[in-house]
Formats: structure tokens, C-alpha cells, sequence
């Protein structure tokens, strides 16, 4: 890597508008292409990286995509539970070595390494059902990864929830948003009025600078507002911190994609961004990581839904089930529609197969991925009309 071409990319990527590239984040976000995205890393850093793959700490690389590049980026090791030392899962951000700079308008990317997910499609499909429904999703597109010319692997190229985000979904870049972790289970209780109590388990992804006082006041006071004892006040007081429709519809599809590690997990809540306008405390959710979606064809629609001390009260009220029935036969309607996706399984599949069976990173074997295929063709095919009937059944 030449300290002068990186250091003159820098400073074009700073001085440069966007409309300057002739590629676009629209472009890279672009689900029907499989893109090569290729990053530049001194080999110590490198192997370093892989070493402490379970430390947060940042490196220094360039990263081209089609024929732009932009160096002095900061990469790290992410995840969770994909979190491992052979198929990275990355964070990659521009303007963490110099303030401003920005690749085709945004701040930093994420590298998705699919580790959990044989079929490496369930993310970006619920993704795409998300945004198909008009609820607020990050964008995704399918990605080769190279590292100093060595390939990765198949990832998914995932658009970062920052204030940019707000702007493109909400047109409004002066929002807060926080992105929910997972300490223990969680399933909506009440977790005090200390401030302290929320820091860790909701981080903000914007105004961080702000008094934790402003911050957390509206999230501390939708849970008390969630766990209070009084009925006839209690719909109320949730709704001038909730958006309980907006709630209502993530949950209809987190359910029907069986999603096993969402707002109604198999170990509490997970898996979300929580969104406050900055006009309002009523707060909304935004999906991430969704690599354990589709994981039954047969499951309930209602599964663990009362294990949650919102949901369980909210779908008390007879005109809001009789809503969440209703959010349940549009995401059927969504997903049948003209065999919608069906067709989005089969041609994201062949969009990405070859590049998958080269992949000999994956945590899962070929013949695994193919199976994965095959039964997320399944599901896409019987889920609705499987969905409908638990409707019909449920009035």
C-alpha cells in the first residue's frame, strides 16, 4: 500500500461530493449484483486481527469497490454469535481516522459473514420483506470478499443504522437511535429508573455526547410506562413512548419469517435498533441480523408472543389483535404476491451459489448450503397460505 495514493484517495473522498463517483451507494447496496469488495491490510495487522478476533480493536486498510478506493478506513472484528477467527464478520468505517471522510456518502459498512446461516439468503430476504412492507430496514447486497487479494467468502454488504440511515428512512438526521444488547434475558420488564441500567443494554448510536439524562428518559419511561399495574390509563401512558402499530407490524414479521432470535426470541428480546424522532418520544424499531430467520414453516404466529410483558398486554385489547391479525395477512399478501418470494429465493440463489460453493470459509459444508436453498424454497412456497390458517383459526 503507497502512502501517497492512499493519502491522495483520502483527501478526494473529503474534498470530492458524492455525485463526483461514478458509482453510487444506491449502486453497492444493489441486491441483484454480487459485488467483489476488496480490502488492503499490512499483513501484521492482519494477522492480528485474526488472532484477537474477539477484541473490538481497529485497523488500519484501504477498501476498493469497483475500481474506487478509499484508504485510511478502520476495520474491526464484529458479532455475536457469528463472531469467529476464520470468516471475519467486519466493521468497516471511513471517517474514524479522518473526521469526514466518507466512500459514496457513508460513513462505514458492515460485513456480514453469514456464520450462522447455511443457506447465507436469510437476512437479506427478511430484510427485503421488511422494506417491501414499508417498515425501515438497512439495505443489503451480496458481496465476494477479498483481503490482500485472498478470498473470503460470500458476505452480505449491509448498510450501518447512523444518522445517515435516519435521514434516508425517516428524513430525519437528527433522530436518536440506540442499538439494543443482549446482557440477559429480557422480556420487557421494568429495569429501574437508575440511568444506569439502560447504558449498557441500549447504546447510542447518535447525540452520544448528550447528557445520559436526555438520552435515556424516554426508554426508561416507556418500560415503567409497560410494566404499570393500571389498566384504564395503561394503553395510554405506552403510546406516548411506543409506536405500538409500528411494533405490531415488525413483530407480524418477525413472525412470519419464524425469526428465532427477534423481539420475541428464544432467549428474550434481541436483535433491534431503537429509534426516537427527535421531535417525540414515541420510539420505533428497526431490524437487525436476521441469519436465524426461517426456521419452521410450521410455527405459530403467536409463538412466545405472551413471554413479553408489551406484547402480551397489547394484544389484550381486542382491536389491536384484531390488527395483528390483519399485519399477518399482509405479510402473507407481501410474500405471495406474484410468488414475490419464491422468486426472490431462487434468483438471490443463483445470484450468489457459485461464489458460496467457493467458499471455503463458510461454517457450513456445500451440501448444507444447498439444503439451506432447498428449504427456504419450501418455506417460501407453504408459509402464507400456513399463515392464514393460523388467521382464520385465530378469529
Amino acid at each position: 500500500m503507497k502512502p501517497g495514493l492512499i493519502f491522495g484517495f483520502c483527501v478526494l473522498a473529503i474534498l470530492l461530493p458524492v455525485s463526483t463517483f461514478a458509482q453510487t451507494a444506491d449502486e453497492l447496496f444493489d441486491p441483484t449484483t454480487l459485488h467483489d469488495i476488496r480490502l488492503r491490510m499490512n499483513a501484521r495487522d492482519l494477522q492480528s486481527l485474526h488472532e484477537r478476533w474477539l477484541e473490538n480493536t481497529f485497523y488500519p486498510g484501504e477498501l476498493e469497490w469497483r475500481g474506487v478506493s478509499v484508504g485510511n478506513v478502520a476495520v474491526r472484528s464484529r458479532g455475536h454469535g457469528s463472531r469467529n477467527g476464520i470468516k471475519l464478520g467486519l466493521a468497516v468505517e471511513f471517517d474514524r481516522y479522518i473526521g469526514g471522510q466518507r466512500f459514496l456518502g457513508l460513513r462505514g459498512i458492515t460485513l456480514d459473514n453469514f456464520w450462522q446461516d447455511p443457506a447465507l439468503l436469510r437476512e437479506s430476504l427478511t430484510m427485503a420483506l421488511f422494506a417491501r412492507l414499508g417498515q425501515p430496514a438497512p439495505r443489503e447486497s451480496y458481496a465476494r470478499l477479498f483481503v490482500n487479494d485472498e478470498y473470503q467468502g460470500v458476505y452480505a454488504i449491509v448498510e450501518p443504522i447512523d444518522d445517515q440511515f435516519l435521514a434516508r428512512t425517516f428524513g430525519d438526521p437528527a433522530g436518536y437511535v440506540f442499538e439494543f444488547h443482549w446482557l440477559n434475558e429480557f422480556y420487557g420488564s421494568y429495569p429501574g429508573s437508575s440511568v444506569s441500567a439502560y447504558t449498557m443494554m441500549f447504546e447510542p448510536r447518535t447525540h452520544e455526547l448528550e447528557s445520559p439524562t436526555t438520552i435515556y428518559s424516554p426508554i426508561e419511561r416507556l418500560f415503567y410506562e409497560a410494566n404499570r399495574n393500571t389498566d384504564s390509563t395503561w394503553r395510554a401512558g405506552v403510546d406516548r413512548y411506543l409506536d405500538v402499530q409500528q411494533l405490531l407490524m415488525h413483530v407480524a414479521i418477525e413472525e412470519f419469517v419464524s425469526e428465532l432470535d427477534g423481539i420475541t426470541g428464544y432467549a428474550g428480546m434481541n436483535n433491534f435498533y431503537l429509534y426516537r424522532p427527535s421531535n417525540t418520544t414515541r420510539q420505533q424499531l428497526i431490524p437487525w441480523d436476521r441469519d436465524n430467520a426461517f426456521q419452521d414453516v410450521q410455527s405459530s404466529a403467536f409463538l412466545r408472543i405472551d413471554d413479553n410483558e408489551i406484547l402480551r398486554r397489547l394484544l389484550g385489547y381486542p382491536d389491536l389483535r384484531e390488527l395483528y391479525l390483519q399485519m399477518l395477512e399482509a405479510c402473507a399478501t407481501a410474500a405471495a404476491g406474484d410468488h414475490w418470494l419464491e422468486r426472490e429465493v431462487a434468483s438471490r440463489a443463483a445470484l450468489i451459489t457459485p461464489a458460496a460453493h467457493a467458499d471455503s470459509n463458510k461454517s457450513f459444508s456445500n451440501d448444507d448450503f444447498d439444503r439451506g436453498i432447498a428449504l427456504l424454497q419450501s418455506f417460501a412456497r407453504d408459509r402464507p397460505a400456513i399463515v392464514l390458517d393460523q388467521v382464520r383459526a385465530a378469529r
